[in-house]
């Protein structure tokens, strides 16, 4: 059985995408978490969250620039990730 060694570039191209669906999963996660604060009388926790979901995006942004720069696929085309934590 002969081992498969990967190049960078297709290391870059897993990983940023694995990246990508990470933040996603937790983006939701942080918003459901913004809500249930905001329900519960702390209003500014939920403002900080929503702040840290919005820097997650404009990461996300780069990120997905940085994928797209290496021939990986554009935001359209990728499966969901759901993280079993």
């Amino acid at each position: 059985m002969t081992e498969k060694h990967y190049s960078d570039l297709e290391k870059l191209q897993v990983l940023l995408t694995h990246w990508l669906q990470h933040n996603e999963s937790h983006g939701e996660e942080y918003l459901k978490w913004a809500e249930t604060a905001r329900k519960g009388g702390y209003a500014a926790t939920a403002e900080f969250i929503e702040q840290a979901v919005d820097l997650l995006q404009q990461a996300d942004e780069s990120l997905q620039k940085a994928l797209e720069s290496v021939g990986g696929p554009s935001r359209g085309h990728h499966h969901h990730h759901h993280h079993h934590d």
